[in-house]
């Protein structure tokens, strides 16, 4: 049991809980009244957008801490998709689960079952008579 939790662990360990590791700026809407992707947005604000970005990412921030820092300067509204799911992660969650599913199981069908006794009366019979000849030992002690 232990291995399937070591199992489990591994298999889910590479889902990546963050968004996805691609240009910043394809997730941010511009926060002048263009409303563009900042991406492709050549406004002023979005130059200028653009450039902080670039200084964070040289200063080592994590996409999480840029985006929550252009959040706190422009407001929620700059990041394209908020709440967006990375679905890569509930594939591997999806599959981590199957294939932890598929092995446990495997392990409670592949247990030996205990089998009935094939024929109860001659088990019982044989009992009575065990049991009468050690009755009939201790009383002739």
């Amino acid at each position: 049991m232990h291995r399937v939790f070591i199992l489990f662990f591994l298999l889910i360990s590479g889902i990546d809980h963050g968004m996805a590791e691609e240009d910043m700026t394809s997730n941010l809407i511009c926060p002048c009244e263009c409303a563009m992707v900042i991406s492709t947005c050549e406004c002023t604000t979005a130059i200028q957008v653009k450039k902080e970005v670039a200084q964070m990412e040289e200063n080592g921030f994590s996409g999480k801490q840029i985006f929550s820092a252009l959040q706190a300067e422009y407001g929620k509204d700059i990041v394209k998709h908020p709440e967006k799911i990375n679905t890569m992660s509930i594939w591997l969650a999806g599959a981590s689960l199957s294939i932890l599913l598929v092995f446990l199981g495997y392990i409670f069908t592949s247990r030996k079952k205990l089998k009935a006794i094939p024929d109860i009366k001659r088990y019982e019979e044989q009992f009575e008579e065990e049991y009468r000849k050690f009755v009939n030992e201790m009383e002739k002690k």
